[in-house]
């Protein structure tokens, strides 16, 4: 009988400190204490594995890179800009207001196909620019890579575009232009200009290039920043360890 009393009270004691404790792993814990035994324990949730500030760096750098090779194949080849609502570059300038009559014209030769040169003339030069982003990519100094990681589905990119999109675009620039000058682009122009100078106005080579070059880049982190949130929902999928490791433990 003495035993049995001793037991309850035991009982009465584990169910009043279980009841003080602030979680139930806690009253487990203080029951199997009491009643002399080792009560079950509800194992903890098992921590995410820690990403260091280096891996986490190396991780932005690497998902950037692979965004890369994704975009640069995609834009550079024919068609990528031209067939492409998102990227396609339309006229410059004051141009632009009359774009989708002018194309008409440019396929109907009218205009020596001036709009479907200036695509054509993006997608050579973008085609052209993997070894630039590369460069830019590893040059890139990653001040807060742990709130990159866990920041946005676009934080990289958003990131990399304004610590270095103004040097990029000075590194495509020649490359744009270069480009255009090899699909006559800029005889094309000044031919329209002539006939139309009051439509394209004193728009001249430079301004070309600065607005092709300007149309690229922004089609370029425009799909770097879709490449990105498809490595962040699923890193596995690329096959890489580090970038398993830095999105997918978060």
């Amino acid at each position: 009988m003495r035993r049995k009393l001793c037991f309850l009270v035991a009982i009465g004691l584990a169910t009043s400190s279980a009841a003080m404790a602030q979680t139930s792993q806690d009253a487990q814990k203080v029951l199997g204490q009491l009643l002399g035994g080792s009560a079950a324990v509800a194992p903890a949730t098992r921590p995410a594995a820690r990403v260091t500030s280096t891996e986490a760096s190396s991780g932005l750098k690497l998902a950037l890179s692979k965004a890369a090779d994704v975009v640069v194949g995609q834009l550079g080849a024919p068609g990528g800009f031209a067939n492409d609502p998102k990227v396609r570059i339309g006229l410059p300038g004051k141009l632009a207001r009359y774009d989708q009559v002018l194309t008409l014209l440019d396929n109907a030769g009218v205009t020596d196909n001036l709009s479907g040169k200036l695509n054509s003339a993006a997608e050579g030069a973008v085609g052209k620019t993997l070894p630039l982003l590369k460069t830019a990519i590893s040059k890139m100094t990653v001040t807060d890579a742990i709130g990159l990681v866990t920041g946005g589905p676009t934080s990289a990119t958003d990131y990399f575009k304004r610590t270095m999109g103004q040097s990029l675009q000075a590194e495509m620039r020649p490359v744009v232009a270069k480009s255009l000058g090899g699909v006559n682009a800029f005889k094309a122009m000044d031919a329209y200009a002539a006939r139309n100078p009051a439509l394209a106005g004193q728009f001249g080579a430079t301004d070309l290039t600065g607005y092709v070059t300007q149309k690229a880049s922004d089609g370029v982190f425009l799909y770097m920043a879709e490449q990105e949130k498809q490595i962040r929902a699923n890193p596995v999928a690329t096959g890489s360890a580090l970038l398993s490791k830095v999105f997918g433990t978060r």
